[in-house]
Formats: structure tokens, C-alpha cells, sequence
């Protein structure tokens, strides 16, 4: 009778062009047969409506709904004879795949086939074929050190997950590791694609079908594809795992306690969180930093623009890396944060864009990465597609989270997470648990690498990210106030802690502190929020050496504040530090210290009295107006010395010693400066201690 598919209480007979139920004929229509026997025949795969229509239509024209008459047919006459099974699943947008266990038999056998041995479950893929990996049609770049990790990690683990922000490789990783671990798995490297599924009780029938496994009745599949691979040594690849994570955890589980030489490679967003299991977290592709001087030579030692440029090659559209463009190619892949996919989808619009005006289109990203590869899911042709994707598998109070730090620029203390965006649906308690809920779903990126741990949200997330914020106008304020706060605690730590702790604690803060002030100053800001926090951040503008931007500020700040500004806060904004602002002889530099005095000496503030008298007694430390420069010192040092051990105390002492040292008097000039050493010293200043003999 020739070939026979069996799958549940019904056989297809592919010479008699014949579907039985029970032995029992069915009646279908050709060409609802022909789209059954092509889904049949290619079980567990998806099957697009392109290719369904080129193998039931070939050479003809037809409307799209036709296939979906023919297969609403088939899901009536499966649904009325079956058995209760799911058969055909939908994958919106692209296909069909049919999920029901399949075996292939001759006519005479399919006659006896009605019920299945399980302890005879694992069936022919077993030594007929090594694996089911893709063919892959472009090379994988700058992964070399995460293949080598992968491969050393599964001598020693038998469970390894990859994690990941989505974009970042992980199913290509998985894949090619998959290729390269062949000859270690006799019985295969096989591939499960979790990432069509809507329904989480079809992970083990997706495992069971990609490894031929005859699963039988749900209630007990688990347990036989258990017992199917209980004796096989093979590398399992179960790809996507996010949005059915609890259900791929079990089968991973319980794989993983009954078959002892079965390994599995998982690809998610997030980990399964099941004893055993060993993460790797996949990172983007390294690009350059910002100012980093970028040319054609040395653009390609960055995987990023590697990606960009094999790529941009391929598509023959003249494009070539040179010294003109190396910079700006280099600043399109920083910004999209290294990410390979969202490489992939720029590089085509090269087609029709020079890259310069591609780098200016990125403010507008997700316009303008559409148009992925028409085989690839449909939540990987867009960048704002792939987002959606992770962000729809969030709690609400996460999402709320989420929105929320898209406030946050360069990332964020959890303290200041926590005064920004705690509020109704996500208190302050609830914050940190959050936040460790989404470093593990791999939509917030957790930076330990400095005094404390900071969070904050990849470039192209942060732009999704805002689009969700609803309530925008109120945490940009929020952020704004606190940062004016921090900065102004920032400023008093200045004094006693040492400069390079001081530096390794605030510096992160500085794009936050740009941001705050572009939104300040901006349209929708506060002016009066803009001149506090420029107030208290001339000490961070000052110790990155940021002058150009911090007079700015200064600049912009003087002239949108009035007679309406505090005396405290007024006096504070003139407060800047000799030669950071003005130049050291401009006259308006006196004058300000002078007026910025004055407020502080009716304000009753000794030490800032102090602080910006030393500012004026340096700016007058000149040939004609050295004795009153010397005065002014003077006169500050009295000011601030009882105050104790500050930075302040040590610059006064230093500007002293200049007074004496200009004036001939070298012996006190000497003991001046020995003094100011000592100060520093105290302060736990490291780098004085080889100035002191």
C-alpha cells in the first residue's frame, strides 16, 4: 500500500491519496489533503504560507484566505474523528506547524499501528541523521571567546543556559556550539525551537517531535520521552525558553535527573533556575567608546563594526570603511549598543542612505530598523518588535519599572532608583527584588564594576522604554530633584573624601546630571531645578576636567536666573573653583568670588565665605595686586581653618605658599606648602605621598 503517516487514531495514506480515522475512512478535499500531507511530512516544522501555497498551488496565483478555508477543513475533520490532541498550531503571521507525534510506516504496518509501545518511543532519528542544525548563510562574528567558553562549560555541566538581551545571538551562538560539539554526541545535537509556541503544554511534544520521539497521550508524554533518551548521549539546544520558562524548567529538570548523559544548551532571557545549571550571559559585540580615536585601520578590531562592515559588503552597494566614515560607522554601532540584530537591520538601509545620514536616523530607530529577513520571526524584523516582544512578558509592576528608568541616562544607584521611580505600583520595598527580576529576564543591565552596583537600560530599550513612561513630566522633575540633591551631598563629601573614592562614586552620575540639565533648561523644564543643580556640580565638572561644558551651564544658568534665585542659591552658582569658569585674569572672576562672598557673609556661612575668598585672593595674586591678593588669602585661611582637615584648607595653603614664594620669601613659601602635603595626607590623598620627602 506504500508510505503511511500515523499520528493518534488516524493514517494517512499518501500513494491512495486517502486519510483514515479509526480505519475508517475520511472524507477531505484535494487540496485540503495535499496541505495535511505537507504538514504531515514535515512535523514539528513550521511551514510557511508561501511554501503551502507553492506546493498546493504550484505555478498559480491564488488569494491568501484559500489556504485558510482549506485549513479550517482540516482542523474540522481532525477535531471530529481525533481524540482530543492538538494537531495543528498557528504561527501568527507566518504559518502552520503540526505538532501532533508522527510516525512514518508502510500501508501494512500502519494497519497495526493503533497503539504504540512507549518503552519502544525513540524511534528512527537515532543513527539515521547526527543533528537537525540550520545551515547558516553569513559567518558568526566575534564570538570566538563565547564558543570556547560554551564548549568548556558543557565538558563540566550537563545543564549551561545562554542569557541575554534579545538581539544579542544567542539562538546563532547556540547553534554554531551545537555544530562544533558534533563528534562529542553520538546520538546528535538536535534543536528545539520554543520560540512559535503560545501554549506552554507544548514544550516536551516540540522536544519529543525534533527528536522522533512517539509521545502518545499528553498526561504521560513527559514521562516517555524520559524513558525514551534515558540511555542517549546527545546535546539537547532548547532554544527561546522565556515565555514558556516555567514549563521548559520542568522538562529540563526532569530530563536532567533521569538521563545521565543527555547535556542541554538553553537560550532565554532569563535562567531557568533549576539545580545544576550553569549561565552564561551572552554580551553584545564590543564598539568603540565615545572620543575614542577611530580610524579605518582600527575600527575592525571591534566586533561591531566587523558585523557592520561584512555585512554593509555583502549588500554590493559600494559601501567601504575608510578614515572619513570610520568614526560615524563606529558611533552606529555604539549606539545600538553592539547588539548583532540591530547591526543587521541598519546595515540594509544603506541601500538607500549614506551612513552619515543613517547615524542621523538612529534618534529615530525604530522607524528606521524595519524590514528584518522575511524568513525570521516576526518579533526579529523590527527592533521595536523585539523589544515588545520581552517587554510583553513582564509583571505590570515591571513594566511600570521599566518605563520608569528610561529617565535614568549611563544607569543609576538603586538609591536613586528608588527616590525617582518608587511609587504606587512599584514601592520603595519592592524596587530591588524588581530590578534583580529584570537583570535576570535580561531587560536591565547590572554594572558591579564600581563602588556600588548600578542598573540602567541598553540605548534602544531606553527609547521603547519612554514611549511606555506615562507619566514623563513628573519623574523627569523627580529625577532632576534628586540629582540636585545628590550632587549637593557630592559637593560636601568633596572635602574629606579621598579624590579617587570620591571620583569612582560620582562620575557615573555625570550623563544623569546632562540629562538633568537638558530637561531643566528645556522647554517642559524648570529653570529654578536647572540653577540648583548647576549650583552643586561645579566640583564633578571640575574634577572630570570638563571645563568647556561646565561653562556652559554656568553660562546658561547666570543668565536665566534673576532676583527671584535664593542668596544661598545665587551665592552657590558663583561658586566655582579659580580658573574653571572665567579665566584667571578676567576681572569678572574677582568680581564674582567678591559678590558670592558677600551673600555667604550675610547668609552667616564661614567656610563657603571662605572658599570663594580664596577663589578672589588667587585671581588678585598678580604683579600689581599681589599684597591684596595675599590679604584675601589670609583672610579666608582664618575662615576656613576652623573648620578642620578640608581640600579647601589645603588649596588656601597652596595659594599662600605661591603669595610667599612670589614675594622672595622661599623659607615660608617651604613650610606652606609642607603644610598644605600634610593636609592632603590626612585626607588619604595617595598620590601626595611621594611629594612629601
Amino acid at each position: 500500500m506504500g508510505e503511511a503517516f500515523v499520528f493518534g487514531p488516524f493514517r494517512l495514506l499518501v500513494g491512495r491519496r486517502e486519510l483514515l480515522a479509526h480505519g475508517v475512512p475520511v472524507t477531505l478535499g484535494q487540496r485540503a489533503f495535499e496541505i495535511l500531507l505537507t504538514l504531515v511530512s514535515r512535523h514539528g516544522q513550521l511551514v510557511t504560507k508561501d511554501e503551502l501555497m507553492a506546493e498546493v498551488w504550484p505555478g498559480v496565483v491564488v488569494e491568501e484566505n484559500n489556504i485558510q478555508v482549506h485549513i479550517s477543513a482540516v482542523r474540522k475533520v481532525l477535531g471530529a474523528a481525533g481524540d482530543g490532541e492538538r494537531y495543528l498550531l498557528t504561527v501568527a503571521g507566518r504559518g502552520y506547524r503540526f505538532v501532533a507525534p508522527v510516525e512514518r510506516a508502510s500501508g501494512e504496518e500502519a494497519k497495526a499501528a493503533e497503539a504504540p509501545d512507549r518503552s519502544a518511543a525513540a524511534s528512527a532519528k537515532f543513527g539515521v541523521a547526527s543533528n537537525n542544525l540550520p545551515q547558516q548563510l553569513t559567518s558568526l562574528i566575534g564570538r570566538e571567546a563565547d564558543l570556547a567558553e560554551i564548549k568548556s562549560r558543557l565538558s563540566s555541566h550537563r545543564l549551561v543556559t545562554l542569557t541575554g538581551s534579545g538581539g544579542v545571538g544567542k539562538t546563532r551562538l547556540a547553534i554554531e556550539a551545537g555544530r562544533g560539539l558534533l563528534e562529542r554526541y553520538p546520538d546528535g545535537v538536535w534543536l528545539a525551537e520554543l520560540a512559535p509556541l503560545n501554549d506552554a503544554q507544548l514544550v516536551t511534544s516540540i522536544i519529543g517531535e525534533v527528536l522522533g520521539v512517539n509521545l502518545g497521550a499528553t498526561a504521560g508524554a513527559l514521562d516517555t520521552l524520559v524513558l525514551a533518551l534515558r540511555t542517549r548521549q546527545l546535546l539537547l539546544i532548547i532554544d527561546n525558553c522565556e515565555h514558556v520558562i516555567a514549563e521548559a524548567a520542568r522538562v529540563a529538570e526532569a530530563l536532567m535527573r533521569v538521563c545521565p548523559r543527555l547535556s542541554i544548551l538553553a537560550s532565554s532571557r532569563e535562567r531557568l533556575a533549576i539545580a545544576g545549571e550553569s549561565i552564561i550571559r551572552v554580551p553584545s559585540l564590543p564598539a568603540p567608546q565615545p572620543g575614542e580615536a577611530v580610524t579605518a585601520a582600527r575600527a575592525p578590531d571591534y566586533a561591531a563594526v566587523r558585523l557592520f562592515v561584512e555585512r554593509a559588503t555583502a549588500l554590493a552597494c559600494g559601501f567601504a570603511l575608510t578614515d572619513a566614515n570610520a568614526a560615524t560607522v563606529a558611533s552606529i554601532c555604539r549606539r545600538l549598543d553592539g547588539i548583532p540584530l540591530a547591526i543587521e537591520l541598519a546595515v540594509p538601509r544603506l541601500r538607500v542612505l549614506p551612513v552619515e545620514q543613517l547615524a542621523d536616523g538612529l534618534d529615530a530607530r525604530f522607524q528606521l530598523l524595519t524590514g528584518g529577513s522575511r524568513t525570521a520571526l516576526p518579533r526579529q524584523q523590527t527592533l521595536h518588535a523585539l523589544i515588545d516582544w520581552s517587554y510583553g512578558l513582564l509583571s505590570d509592576a515591571e513594566k511600570t519599572l521599566v518605563a520608569g528608568l528610561s529617565v535614568f541616562l549611563g544607569g543609576a544607584t538603586l538609591a536613586s532608583i528608588i527616590a525617582v521611580a518608587a511609587g504606587e505600583d512599584t514601592p520603595p520595598a519592592a524596587i530591588g527584588d524588581l530590578l534583580l527580576s529584570l537583570v535576570e529576564k535580561s531587560l536591565v543591565q547590572a554594572d558591579l564594576g564600581g563602588s556600588e552596583c548600578r542598573y540602567g537600560l541598553l540605548e534602544s530599550t531606553r527609547y521603547y522604554a519612554a514611549e511606555k513612561l506615562a507619566d514623563a513630566a513628573r519623574l523627569r522633575r523627580r529625577h532632576a530633584e534628586h540629582f540636585a540633591a545628590r550632587l549637593a551631598q557630592a559637593t560636601a563629601e568633596w572635602e574629606t573624601m579621598p579624590t579617587r573614592q570620591w571620583v569612582a562614586c560620582y562620575e557615573p552620575d555625570i550623563d544623569n546630571l546632562r540629562g538633568a540639565l537638558e530637561w531643566a533648561f528645556g522647554p517642559n523644564g524648570d529653570v529654578a531645578v536647572g540653577v540648583e543643580l548647576v549650583a552643586h556640580s561645579h566640583v564633578l565638572w571640575a574634577e572630570l576636567g570638563l571645563i568647556l561644558e561646565h561653562r556652559r551651564w554656568v553660562t546658561t544658568a547666570l543668565e536665566k536666573s534673576g532676583k527671584a534665585t535664593p542668596p544661598d542659591l545665587a551665592a552657590r552658582l558663583l561658586s566655582w573653583q579659580a580658573g574653571d569658569v572665567r579665566e584667571l585674569d578676567d576681572p569678572a572672576d574677582y568680581e564674582e568670588a567678591m559678590r558670592a562672598a558677600d551673600l555667604y557673609r550675610k547668609l552667616g556661612d564661614n567656610f563657603h565665605e571662605g572658599r570663594v575668598l580664596l577663589r578672589a585672593g588667587t585671581a588678585r595674586l598678580l604683579p600689581d595686586s599681589a599684597d591684596q591678593g595675599e590679604d584675601l588669602l589670609h583672610k579666608a585661611h582664618a575662615l576656613l581653618r576652623p573648620f578642620g582637615t578640608t581640600k579647601t584648607l589645603a588649596r588656601c595653603l597652596s595659594a599662600l605658599a605661591s603669595a610667599r614664594l612670589f614675594d622672595g620669601d622661599l623659607a615660608s613659601a617651604r613650610s606652606l606648602h609642607h603644610q598644605a602635603l600634610e593636609v592632603y595626607r590626612d585626607l588619604g590623598e595617595a598620590s601626595i605621598d611621594a611629594l612629601i620627602p
